[in-house]
C-alpha cells in the first residue's frame, strides 16, 4: 500500500494487488482513481474577501447616517434663526407702527382737505328771480372745499368738475304753448354775462287741467376756472317742489 502525497484530502491509498493476496508475484498495474476537485487560489482568497466588502459597506452606512444627522442640525440651526428673524421684525415693527400711522392720518387729512365737492338742496323758488336759492347744510347738503354764496357754488381751483341738477316740476294748470327751461350756467369775473352750461327745455309736461308733475335732469363733465360761479335757474320758478329729496344741485372735481 502506498500513499500518493500530491492529494491534500482526502486521503487515498493505492493498493496493489500482491498486498491484497499476500504473494509476492507481481500483478497487473493498477488504474488511478479520479482525483478530488481542488479549488482554485482565486476562490480560496475569495472567502477571505467576504470580510473586506462587509466592512466597506457598514462604512458607506455610517457616512450616509453622518450626512444625514449633519443635514438635520443645519436645517435645526436655520429654523431658530429663521424664528429669530421673524421676532426682530415684529419688534421694529412694532416700534415703527406710531410714525407709520400718523403719516398714514396725515395722508388721509390731506387727501380730505383736497376735495371739492358739494350737494346743496332746495331753499326756496322766489318768483321775481328764476335763480334758484339753495340750502348747503342742513339735511343732506354740504360743502366740502368750495363755498356757496347767493345762490351760486364758487370755483376755487381750475379743473374738470362733475355737475348735476334735478328739478321736481309740479302743478295744478297746465300752461299751453310755454316751454319750462331748465338752466345750469356760470359767471366769472371776465366774462359777467351769464354763460350756459346745460339746458333742458321742457314742452310736453303737462295734460290737461289734472294736477301734473314732472322732472328735469341734467349731468355732464365741464371745465371750469378758479373764481367761477356756478348756479341754477328755471323759467317757470312757482313750479318748482320744495322736497329736499327730489330737488337738489351739486359739483364736485375729478
Amino acid at each position: 500500500m502506498q500513499q500518493n502525497l500530491s492529494y491534500v484530502y482526502p486521503q487515498i491509498f493505492l493498493v496493489d494487488r500482491g498486498g491484497l493476496g499476500g504473494s509476492g508475484a507481481p500483478g497487473p498495474e493498477t488504474t488511478a482513481l479520479p482525483a478530488w476537485p481542488v479549488l482554485p487560489p482565486q476562490l480560496k482568497q475569495g472567502r477571505g474577501g467576504r470580510g473586506g466588502c462587509t466592512a466597506l459597506l457598514l462604512a458607506l452606512l455610517l457616512l450616509t447616517m453622518a450626512g444625514l444627522g449633519l443635514g438635520a442640525y443645519y436645517i435645526l440651526r436655520l429654523q431658530q434663526e429663521l424664528t429669530e428673524l421673524r421676532q426682530d421684525s415684529t419688534s421694529t415693527s412694532s416700534r415703527n407702527l406710531t410714525p407709520v400711522l400718523e403719516k398714514q392720518i396725515g395722508l388721509a387729512v390731506e387727501e380730505k382737505e383736497t376735495k371739492r365737492m358739494a350737494h346743496l338742496t332746495v331753499k326756496s323758488a322766489n318768483g321775481r328771480s328764476e335763480t334758484l336759492l339753495w340750502e348747503p347744510v342742513v339735511g343732506k347738503a354740504f360743502t366740502e372745499g368750495m363755498e356757496y354764496r347767493d345762490g351760486a357754488l364758487l370755483i376755487n381751483e381750475t379743473g374738470q368738475y362733475f355737475l348735476y341738477s334735478r328739478l321736481l316740476l309740479r302743478g295744478t294748470t297746465c300752461p299751453r304753448d310755454r316751454a319750462i327751461v331748465h338752466r345750469v350756467f356760470k359767471r366769472s369775473g371776465r366774462y359777467p354775462a351769464a354763460i350756459s352750461l346745460l339746458e333742458d327745455r321742457k314742452l310736453s309736461y303737462c295734460s290737461g287741467e289734472r294736477m301734473w308733475t314732472s322732472s328735469s335732469y341734467l349731468a355732464a363733465v365741464m371745465q371750469l376756472q378758479k373764481f367761477d360761479r356756478v348756479s341754477v335757474n328755471v323759467s317757470e320758478p312757482q313750479l318748482v317742489s320744495l322736497e329736499p329729496a327730489n330737488t337738489y344741485f351739486g359739483i364736485y372735481k375729478i
